[in-house]
């Protein structure tokens, strides 16, 4: 296994949080945007999710860089200092 991707919680409305993880050695061979493209997919498709979030900190540049390429806005500052990114679903 060379990392993870999933949804992590609020099902129940119609929504989930997005969440990822990579071992080092792995990162930058386009490894976790192929997962993230199939596990929004899946999400809206097969979930039919309405929301789909995810958050991370802001020193995470990376995974901010990779949550914008697909598709994902800033939405807001949390409160404990994460990051959070909304995709806009029409």
């Amino acid at each position: 296994m060379v990392g993870t991707c999933g949804y992590y919680r609020g099902f129940e409305q119609g929504a989930g949080e997005l969440g990822c993880v990579l071992l080092s050695q792995y990162c930058g061979q386009g490894l976790m945007n192929s997962a993230l493209e199939l596990a929004i997919t899946f999400g809206l498709q097969t979930m039919n999710l309405k929301r789909i979030w995810a958050a991370t900190t802001p020193q995470n540049k990376k995974a901010i860089q990779l949550l914008e390429r697909l598709g994902l806005k800033k939405t807001r500052d949390t409160e404990d200092g994460e990051v959070e990114f909304d995709l806009v679903i029409t």
